[in-house]
Formats: structure tokens, C-alpha cells, sequence
């Protein structure tokens, strides 16, 4: 838990920071309250946040003008809380109007900070100068261990990371968010890309960035050009626009590997040529992505409706190339037949997969979850239970039988998995006379290697499982002696063609 306070005159909240008070996880030092405090005050406080190792995070603020400022106070401050080794985030935020003076000393003072701090893992910086931008760049690329996560607010900002870059390409941030940074952020944030295609950043994230389509658009260009793909990319335009997603896509076309593993398209619409042409760029990747989140509340917009469903059927066709994990922001109707065409006929693929939707509507809800039950195991026969699918291990909110269902997909082994779903469906519950005489017989040779490996594997399933496991089991052998017995009876043929032997 984080509790936030402002530098004020509070002498209680001294004591308790000088007291290692474990309650206080961060500081925010507002700028207003800066000018209120003496040299000595400065100090006390310096030292109180420098020795406390619970607080882990400062928000500091350069103050706008130097009037009514102790400055030397100020600047020993800062070189005081500088010596906190046990500080992992740090947010700066110069004021627009902040004095030259004030600006600089301060940015002095945390380059050595930056530098010297190897448990630094975030900063975040705010309307930062070019001087401001050079000590900062020049602190980071000299640290021994790289900055895990950078947040940027401004174009100077992203001014920085080709200052780390030109300086010690290693020492680039992991991960890269922008905020607010406007069209021009987002031109100077491509122009950056374009000039470090093999740069380390593995997670992008340009959401809450006011980017239109054309610096998106070029974002996307030059992320394509890299030789391999971020982890992860998450975006948003600050306008709407029918065709972006069409142009995204293509923008990949070339090299559809370097599609982010993880797309996080938020508040983009999906219209349905959109839906269309990301599925099929989906389906050119040499893998599946592993997260795919679809903004799919249509505000009465039923267009993107129909973009979700022209990719879920474009997946449909070539399910192996379905992501790993699936978010529905919100799921429709629409949405059930393709769906289930897309999660049908994965039974051999050792990739999970995992659906994530909110329903609001009780039937609706209701006939989802049905309808995915009969995908995990479809009762029809043997042969749709053994095609039924085996990787799909979540459902958000799933009913008792669709859990136990993903609970058995859990298991790496989609050919036991499928083993033991037949056994439950078709062998474990009575018996009628005719069971195997209306069994084709092209399949008998398949139903034998289920029953041999279901048995065994159902012991160890059901010892797991449940506390008479052991009673599950030995019945689970007595079963397979009727099983036997009466698929020789229907179909005597199988002591004189060796199948028995062979399986």
C-alpha cells in the first residue's frame, strides 16, 4: 500500500519518516510547499529521506520560480535524498515556466543520482528541457544496470532515448510508455525508431499518447523493420478513423513476424475490412501472438461488431494461428459462431489458449457457457470427442463442468487430455447392448489406443483428484474388461486382423 504526503511543515510525519515508519511507501514533493521551507528544515528533511529505506518511490517537482526559494537548501536536499540506494521509481516534473537556475542545478545534482542508483528500475520525466535531456541521457547510459521502464511526457523527452542511444545503445530502457505527447511526440518517437531498428525496447506502449493515425501509422512502419518483434505494443488513436487498422496491418504485410507477440489495440475501431486484413497478417506469422485485446463495445456502433467477427472467422480458417490468449472487452452474440468455429479442431496443438470476455446478460452468459462446454467435449461421438478442444484452459467466469473441462485442458499431454475426456464420456457410465455395433469400424482401431492408455491414465488423474482415487481406478479396470469383451463380441473380426495386438 502507498501512502502519499506532501513536504509540508508536519512535524509528526518527520518523526515517522525518520523513524523508518513503514507505512510511508512514497513522498510527493510538491513544488508550492518547496518554498515554505528554510535551509535547516531542507536539510532534516534530506536526511530523514535518505536514511528511511521503506520509501521506495519520489514524486518531485521543480518549483516555477526561484523567489521565496532557498536554493542551496533546495540543491542539499536533493544531493541528500540522492544518497537513497533503496529508491526503485522516481517522477520529475519541471515545471513549463521553471527557472533556467533551478532547472539545471537540479537536473546536476540527479544525474549523479540516476547514475549511481542501481536499484533504479522507473522514472518518469515531464516537460524536461534539452539540458535537462542531455544530463539525464548522460546519467543513464553510464549505469551499470539498464533502466527497466521509462514513462515520456513530452518530445524532449523522447529526445532522451536518442541521446542513451547515441551514447550506449545497451542502455535503452526495456520499456518505453509515452503520455500525452501529441502528434509531434509521435512523429519524433518514429523518427527515433526508424533511426534504432535493433534497439532494446521490448515493451511499447503510445496509449493516452493524443497520436493520430499518420504518427501511428509510421510508429507501425518502423517497428516493422525491426529484426525481431516487441513483447508487447499497446496503442490508441486520439481520433477515429475507419481505414487505420487496414493500414497497420499492411504496414506488416512484409514482415508480419515482427507483429508485436502481445497487440494491444484500445480504443481503435475495428471496422470490417480492419478485422479482415489483421486476421490475415495474424495468419502470415510464422507463431501465434501471445495476447490479442479487441476493444469490442460498439457504443451502438455495429460496424465493429462485424470487424471482430470478419477476424474471428479469418482465425477460424487457420485456428493454429489463433492467439494464445484472447480478450473480448465486451462479447456479443454475433460473436458465438465463429468462435466456436475458431476453438474447434485444436485437440493436437500443445500451445493454451484462453478467452476472456465480459457478459453481462444471465442467458446470454448462459448459452456462451454451454456452448463452450460442448467445445471442450463434445458428446456427439467418440470421434468429435477426441477433435473436441484441448488447449483452451480459461474462461472468464466458467460454470462448474466448463471449469473442470479447462482444468483437464491444463495438462501438456493433449493426447492423454483427449484419453481421458473419452473415457468420461463414452466408457465411464452404463453401457447399452448395441454401443459397438453402430460404432464404424474405422474408428475401432482409435477406440482401442483410448481405452488401453484412458484406463491408465485415468488411475493417475483420479488418485490426483479426489481422495478415492484408488476405488476410481480399480473400477476404471474392471470396466475395461466389459469394454473389451463386448467390442470382440460386436465385431469378432478383431482377433483375426491383429488389431488387438497392434494396440
Amino acid at each position: 500500500k502507498i501512502l502519499l504526503f506532501r513536504m509540508i511543515l508536519n512535524q509528526d510525519l518527520l518523526r515517522r519518516i525518520e523513524a523508518n515508519d513503514p507505512n510511508f511507501d512514497a513522498v510527493s514533493i510538491e513544488s508550492e510547499f518547496i518554498v515554505e521551507l528554510s535551509y535547516e528544515q531542507f536539510d532534516r528533511f534530506g536526511r530523514a529521506l535518505a536514511n528511511n529505506t521503506s520509501i521506495n518511490m519520489i514524486w518531485l517537482y521543480v518549483p516555477e520560480t526561484q523567489e521565496n526559494v532557498d536554493v542551496t537548501g533546495w540543491l542539499c536536499f536533493l544531493e541528500l535524498i540522492g544518497g537513497n540506494r533503496s529508491i526503485t521509481h522516481f517522477y520529475y516534473e519541471s515545471a513549463s515556466a521553471a527557472v533556467k537556475s533551478l532547472r539545471v542545478n537540479s537536473a546536476m545534482f540527479l544525474r549523479r543520482f540516476f547514475e549511481r542508483n542501481g536499484a533504479l528500475e522507473f522514472i518518469s520525466l515531464k516537460i524536461i528541457d534539452p539540458d535537462e535531456a542531455e544530463a539525464f541521457a548522460s546519467a543513464l547510459a553510464n549505469r551499470e544496470t539498464t533502466l527497466g521502464r521509462i514513462v515520456i511526457h513530452d518530445a524532449n523527452s523522447i529526445e532522451l532515448l536518442r541521446l542513451i542511444f547515441e551514447k550506449n545503445p545497451a542502455a535503452i530502457p526495456k520499456q518505453v510508455r509515452t503520455r500525452h505527447i501529441g502528434n509531434e511526440g509521435g512523429e519524433a518517437l518514429a523518427r527515433f525508431l526508424e533511426s534504432a531498428n535493433n534497439v532494446g525496447i521490448h515493451e511499447l506502449d503510445v496509449s493516452n499518447s493524443d497520436i493520430g493515425p499518420r504518427g501511428l501509422q509510421r510508429i507501425a512502419r518502423a517497428l516493422a523493420r525491426r529484426d525481431s518483434p516487441l513483447d508487447s505494443l499497446s496503442l490508441e488513436l486520439s481520433s477515429s478513423s475507419d481505414t487505420f487498422l487496414v493500414d497497420f496491418a499492411t504496414a506488416f504485410w512484409e514482415n508480419p513476424d515482427s507483429l508485436p507477440n502481445e497487440l494491444i489495440p484500445g480504443e481503435i475501431h475495428i471496422c470490417e475490412a480492419g478485422g479482415r486484413a489483421l486476421g490475415t497478417v495474424l495468419v502470415r506469422r510464422g507463431t501465434p501472438l501471445e495476447y490479442l485485446y479487441l476493444n469490442t463495445r460498439n457504443e451502438g456502433d455495429h460496424s465493429r461488431v462485424l470487424g471482430v467477427v470478419a477476424l474471428l472467422q479469418v482465425l477460424g480458417d487457420n485456428p493454429s494461428k489463433s492467439p494464445k490468449k484472447l480478450f473480448l472487452d465486451v462479447f456479443h452474440n454475433d460473436f458465438m459462431e465463429p468462435m466456436e468455429r475458431l476453438l474447434q479442431n485444436q485437440m493436437c496443438s500443445q500451445e493454451v489458449l484462453g478467452v476472456y470476455c465480459s457478459i453481462k446478460d444471465t442467458e446470454d452468459r448462459s448459452n456462451f457457457q454451454r456452448r463452450m462446454t460442448s467445445v471442450c467435449c463434445n458428446e456427439t461421438s467418440i470421434s468429435t470427442t477426441y477433435e473436441s478442444n484441448h488447449r483452451l484452459i480459461h474462461i472468464h467466469n466458467a460454470c462448474p463442468q466448463l471449469d473442470h473441462y479447462l482444468t483437464m485442458n491444463g495438462n501438456p499431454d493433449k493426447k492423454k487430455v483427449a484419453c481421458i475426456k473419452v473415457y468420461d464420456t463414452h466408457f465411464a457410465r452404463d453401457f447399452q447392448p448395441d454401443f459397438f455395433a453402430v460404432m464404424q469400424p474405422s474408428l475401432l482401431s482409435k477406440v482401442l489406443a483410448f481405452v488401453n492408455q484412458a484406463f491408465a491414465d485415468h488411475e493417475v488423474f483420479t488418485s490426483e483428484a479426489a481422495p478415492n482415487g484408488n476405488e476410481a481406478a480399480a473400477q476404471a479396470t474392471n470396466n475395461s474388461l466389459s469394454i473389451h469383451f463386448l467390442m470382440l463380441k460386436e465385431h469378432p473380426f478383431l482377433l483375426s486382423n491383429r488389431l488387438i495386438n497392434r494396440h
